[in-house]
């Protein structure tokens, strides 16, 4: 409060200091009081524009209430006054962090997911072809769309940062006319307001590494009722969660620990999480069963999607030690077009990664042997349990 005093008595005596502004909204901050915070360092930016500490300060604060947008504009102002300015870097970089994963550079980047979707794209478009894509993402999908003739195309992304990035994107390949992306998750979409009818075809690409985290049942549930006709096309058309047994030395020695010469060291694995991201492709994986289907979906046929459980019994094919079950996904079309990112699919660019679910202990195998699973999922939350092995 005697800061706050002796800032206001600053301004009184002198209403172009800017130092004395910037460090009003400081005290502000400290305050809780953001809204007069940010009057404050947009005051000393109004007086002097090459202020970088208030820039600074209002980067810092839009982020700390959320509000990343505004955060990243004054960040980008900041670094255009000043491009080595290491606190404006690290916090436009933690934003980006947060809210654009690194693996959509590597998906965008995905050759074979492309293909699929490109080849599934020109079975089903038409000149007079309706299309509503639910994920813009970098607007790929949409404007393949467009090019290839496809008469209106909306498409909704609910990240603000991903949506404007993506009106820039389509605007530099002269789509703007072409392509409407709407800032709202598909599910608050409404006909005759945001869309003008319901679609003829549905496209989509909210599929996680485990198939089903980015809401997509929901999504899809709620677009076959409200948001496209009733013989619209559908990409994909059916969606499998697959898996197989795994073992292999090299992934051994990156999820499970036993002992360092003389010292046991077991016990650590009781901390260790049992979901694994496999990002690395150096990692020699062993598939020590064939590839079972878990979960299977049919977009086109089904129009609710409830959560399952079951048990499933995989036959060991290799012998030796298994630490537990590696999960991919597949995309399908009816007319046979199909995409797998298979674990022995080794691809320099993937946005789908492979989850391995470990077993408390590893398991050791005989040829024939049979593992049974508990396979479930809750319409966004997969995993797989040990349940027995029989002799």
């Amino acid at each position: 409060q005697k800061a706050k005093s002796c800032y206001e008595k600053a301004i009184q005596i002198n209403p172009n200091y800017a130092g004395a502004h910037n460090n009003l909204g400081i005290v502000f901050k400290e305050l809780g009081e953001h809204q007069k915070a940010i009057s404050c360092y947009e005051k000393a930016i109004q007086i002097n524009p090459d202020f970088a500490d208030a820039y600074c300060n209002l980067a810092i604060l839009y982020m700390n209430i959320s509000r990343y947008d505004e955060a990243l504009q004054y960040c980008d102002q900041l670094l255009n006054l000043a491009p080595e300015t290491l606190k404006a870097k690290v916090i436009k970089s933690e934003i980006l962090r947060k809210h654009i994963p690194a693996w959509h550079a590597s998906m965008i980047n995905d050759k074979d997911r492309n293909n699929f979707y490109l080849s599934a794209l020109k079975s089903v478009i038409k000149t007079n072809s309706s299309v509503l894509e639910i994920g813009t993402g970098s607007g790929l999908l949409s404007m393949m769309a467009a090019n290839l003739g496809a008469h209106e195309i909306n498409t909704c992304e609910t990240n603000s940062i991903m949506a404007a990035t993506a009106k820039q994107i389509i605007a530099d390949n002269n789509l703007g006319e072409k392509i409407n992306v709407i800032q709202k998750k598909s599910t608050d979409i409404k006909i005759g307001i945001d869309i003008n009818k319901p679609a003829d075809i549905l496209v989509s690409e909210i599929f996680s590494s485990n198939l089903l985290s980015e809401d997509a049942l929901p999504s899809l549930e709620d677009a076959k009722q409200r948001l496209i006709s009733k013989k619209a096309k559908i990409i994909p058309e059916y969606g499998s969660i697959m898996i197989a047994l795994f073992g292999g030395e090299d992934i051994g020695k990156n999820i499970y620990t036993e002992k360092f010469e003389n010292i046991k060291l077991k016990k650590f694995n009781s901390i260790v999480a049992k979901k694994y991201i496999l990002h690395r492709q150096d990692l020699k994986i062993n598939l020590m069963s064939n590839t079972f289907e878990a979960f299977r979906f049919d977009f086109v046929n089904k129009n609710k999607f409830p959560s399952e459980n079951k048990k499933i019994e995989i036959e060991a094919t290799k012998g030796g030690r298994s630490y537990g079950i590696i999960q991919w996904i597949k995309m399908e079309m009816s007319d046979g077009l199909k995409h797998e990112n298979h674990p022995s699919n080794l691809t320099s660019a993937s946005g789908w990664q492979k989850i391995l679910y470990v077993f408390d202990d590893p398991i050791e195998l005989s040829i024939g042997q049979n593992v049974v699973i508990t396979a479930k999922h809750e319409r966004n939350i997969v995993w797989f349990f040990l349940e027995k092995i029989q002799n």
